[in-house]
């Protein structure tokens, strides 16, 4: 099995702390084959948390007209790594000058670093492997410059074990006052453009019939803290909810009785696996990224656009016609286990390593579960 170790960078975020530690734990094992390097040390305190094995710290330095990490060597070499995996642009960057002959594969989930990181991959001399984590990302990566051959997609993962754990504990009691009304969990971290300060607004609508509703901001931003402030200022300070740092989307979603996506542009849909599988219904916007996944009406309810008249009509339908509700998060529960299998995840990122390393075919043996083939 090829020893990896994963790159991240100040781009990085929760999610994506949430889908290396799946890694970690699932293909790491007693022999810790995979580890963790951060270029930076704020962010490697905010995703620690999220992720069991303690993060390197192994800062980025600028050296005339290139970023540089001496520290990377050094834990490469200590780790015998046989592979990095990149995790955001500024990291990308840096393991290409800092360690050009070691096999790298660079994983993106986020639609709007894919014109960049196209841009850096195409700058590179070698077979650099690239995963992203959605068709849509895939196309943007291709029109951007990536050779086709060269970028796959892997989905998910959706960790029914960890849903069925989170499900027994009292998780809404320990985050949610014991008087709280319906409880609406947002996409996160929020971001402008990301759709959290429309769905908050629909929210308040909402609330209006139910007094008592709570809406979850998860994971710290600067657009959260605006939003926050904007949700206070229409209603009071029991409204937002901040879960504390180290709650995954499993658990965030077994809390919820409704999610909301509701972005203006393309953006992540990582959180949706879980969300699927924990059967919560999904309020969201009809682009692309989300369309790939969600269909109105058959396993989740979609709005042409983030209009406080659609986003509150539908969190309104989430909340109040059941039979609806059941039909489509049972939709969704069935999905989810088909298409976000946790092993699926992991053999899809074994293979890919496999090839990396070997110089292989970065496809082969790779596949795409959401394709029918």
């Amino acid at each position: 099995m090829p020893r990896v170790l994963h790159v991240i960078d100040r781009t990085c975020h929760e999610t994506h702390a949430q889908l290396i530690d799946m890694l970690l734990r699932r293909l790491g094992g007693k022999a810790t084959a995979h580890a963790v390097a951060a270029l930076d040390a704020r962010i490697a305190a905010r995703l620690q948390p999220y992720i069991e094995q303690p993060i390197h710290v192994t800062p980025q330095q600028l050296l005339r007209s290139f970023n540089i990490a001496t520290g990377l060597r050094r834990v490469t070499r200590a780790h015998a790594a046989d592979v990095l995996h990149v995790w955001g642009p500024d990291a990308l960057a840096v393991v290409a000058a800092t360690l050009p002959n070691v096999p790298r594969l660079l994983t993106v989930i986020e639609p709007r670093q894919a014109e960049d990181l196209a841009r850096r991959v195409r700058s590179l001399a070698d077979s650099s492997g690239v995963v992203a984590g959605s068709q849509h990302v895939r196309q943007l990566l291709v029109e951007a410059g990536v050779p086709p051959e060269r970028c796959v997609v892997v989905r998910g993962p959706a960790d029914f074990g960890e849903i069925k754990r989170a499900r027994e504990s009292d998780l809404r009691g320990r985050l949610i006052a014991p008087d709280a009304g319906p409880v609406l969990l947002m996409s996160g971290p929020p971001e402008r453009g990301a759709g959290q300060f429309e769905a908050v607004w629909a929210a308040a609508i909402v609330r209006q019939i139910y007094p008592d509703m709570r809406v979850i901001l998860p994971y710290p931003s600067a657009e959260r803290g605006r939003v926050e402030r904007y949700a206070l200022r229409m209603t009071d300070e029991k409204f937002a909810v901040l879960p504390p740092a180290g709650w995954s989307w499993s658990e965030l979603a077994v809390v919820a009785d409704a999610f909301v996506m509701t972005p203006s542009a393309e953006v992540s849909t990582e959180p949706l696996a879980a969300v699927m599988a924990a059967g919560v219904p999904i309020v969201a916007t009809a682009v692309r990224s989300i369309a790939e996944i969600i269909a109105d009406r058959h396993n989740g309810l979609l709005c042409k656009d983030n209009s406080l008249q659609q986003l509150s009509g539908r969190i309104l339908t989430a909340l109040e016609d059941k039979a609806l509700v059941r039909n489509i998060t049972d939709v969704a529960r069935s999905q989810a286990f088909e298409v976000f299998g946790v092993r699926a995840f992991v053999d899809n990122y074994e293979r890919a390593y496999e090839n990396v390393m070997n110089d292989a075919e970065l496809g082969a043996g790779v596949s795409d579960t959401a394709v029918v083939s």
